[in-house]
């Protein structure tokens, strides 16, 4: 981290804003493109771009820190870049939002299925209805739909 630190410290404030606005604006199209991908059930390319995502969340999350740590950094930076730098955060964080209703949602699908799926075997091993050694009472049988609600 100490690297990182002296990295920025040799930037201009115009440059570390701007270094900024690339991070959180490749950050948001990265989260904008896995949430596309949870959309359309496609888990795969999520995987994908985890790298790309772990890599960009860590630098951004550096920069960050240090500028939390040396609040000087940023004194002399353009005020105009500094709004449009606060912009492009609005949107990750707006994007932040979308992703994690559509992670809930995919979740939500996938605990369903697993349940539906425990419910049929379940029903296969149950005792046959009818006379003989294994006879049982009818158990009460629960229908379980699924639906998947392409709107999250």
């Amino acid at each position: 981290m100490s690297a990182h630190r002296s990295t920025i410290d040799t930037l201009s404030p115009n440059d570390i804003v701007e270094r900024l606005q690339t991070l959180v604006t490749e950050l948001t199209g990265v989260v904008m493109r896995e949430t596309l991908c949870l959309r359309a059930n496609r888990p795969l390319q999520i995987v994908e771009m985890q790298d790309e995502k772990t890599r960009l969340a860590n630098e951004y999350a550096l920069d960050m820190q240090t500028i939390r740590d040396r609040k000087n950094l940023l004194d002399r930076a353009p005020s105009e870049k500094i709004s449009k730098l606060k912009g492009a955060m609005a949107r990750l964080e707006e994007a932040l939002k979308e992703n994690a209703d559509a992670i809930v949602a995919a979740k939500s699908i996938s605990e369903r299925l697993i349940r539906a799926i425990a419910e049929a075997c379940n029903e296969r091993k149950a005792p046959t209805l009818g006379y003989g050694a294994n006879a049982a009472m009818p158990a009460k049988r629960s229908s379980f739909a699924i639906a998947v609600d392409e709107r999250f």
